[in-house]
């Protein structure tokens, strides 16, 4: 009869040649868990189709991978459809917007082409005259059709439908681009606009089309809450544009009669608003927040010192690196 510790020493004897015989096909295995994990989908483990538990191992593993590749394409088309359907929301907010606008475009419009057709109804009547004698009259409409240029570039970028797409960008140019649109019409509703940038900025990675959309909503929002007020009350519109640490903070300030407590929690839920009906869709801020949020940064609203609402627009700034 063989001593129990002789039978000892070879029973771990033989679970040493069954470990050392598993470990090349575990370790294949393994490589094919990490590829899985790294994102390679089509690795796949070997099988002798023996049925026994290294073969059904290796099924398993190789049935994850196949589900793991359905969830995961699954879960790109879904992000797809979402993208899509963001990219509709920001262009039915955007069209809704330059409806609102509309009235001001037009009117802006409407200021050179009215010099335009008084100095070339003046001209003719001075047909004796040479073309040196016009030079201003035709230096003023050069600037009148030169300014209704702009507008109407204006307008069609603002119109148009892009992707989201960063690039560097001086921070004040959304914001610049969005007075372009509204300036005048913030002027035509007896607003004072007090605007200060902060100077030595750096470079911003942001879309501007898309920061554009946000300072046209913020903007209208305040001339809509100031247009509210008695006739004899003070319209005023303060924008500053400053660095924050690693972010640039744009704020936006009326003295129009504030956010009600009963709002604030709703306030950038889609198709929420307190305006009458046909002056507003309910989409601008809840889009807003959107494309901040495709920025990384934050949007938030509260009361200015003034009493009227203030929302405060935070962008990070990007190093080079996340460029790329």
């Amino acid at each position: 009869m063989a001593d129990p510790s002789e039978r000892a020493a070879g029973d771990a004897a033989g679970r040493g040649d069954v470990a050392a015989d598993l470990e090349p096909a575990l370790g294949r295995i393994n490589e094919v868990l990490l590829s899985i994990a790294a994102g390679r989908f089509d690795a796949r483990a070997e099988r002798d189709y023996s049925g026994d538990p290294l073969d059904v191992l290796a099924f398993l593993v190789n049935a994850s991978a196949e589900e793991v590749a359905r969830l995961v394409e699954a879960l790109r088309h879904e992000r797809e459809e979402l993208s899509r359907a963001q990219q509709q929301l920001v262009q039915s907010a955007k069209l809704a917007a330059l409806g609102q606008l509309a009235g001001g475009v037009a009117h802006e419009l409407n200021q050179p082409l009215t010099v335009i057709r008084t100095l070339a109804q003046l001209i003719p009547e001075h047909a004796e005259a040479r073309v040196a004698d016009h030079v201003a009259d035709l230096e003023l409409i050069g600037k009148a059709a030169e300014r209704m240029g702009h507008i109407v570039d204006s307008v069609r970028t603002f119109a148009r439908q892009s992707s989201f797409k960063r690039r560097r960008i001086e921070p004040a140019l959304p914001l610049a681009d969005a007075l372009e649109l509204l300036g005048e019409q913030i002027k035509q509703h007896g607003i004072d606009l007090d605007l200060t940038v902060a100077p030595e900025l750096p470079l911003l990675l942001g879309d501007a089309e898309r920061l554009e959309q946000v300072f046209v909503n913020l903007l209208a929002n305040a001339r809509d809450a100031l247009d509210a007020l008695p006739a004899d009350a003070p319209r005023n519109i303060r924008i500053a544009v400053e660095q924050d640490g690693a972010h640039i903070r744009y704020t936006v300030e009326d003295s129009g009669g504030g956010i009600l407590p009963e709002h604030a929690a709703q306030i950038f839920e889609p198709f929420f608003t307190t305006k009458a009906l046909g002056r507003g869709t309910g989409l601008g801020l809840s889009v807003s927040q959107g494309i901040v949020a495709e920025h990384g940064g934050e949007l938030c609203c509260g009361s200015a010192p003034t009493g009227g609402a203030r929302f405060t627009v935070r962008i990070p700034i990007r190093s080079d690196e996340s460029e790329a």
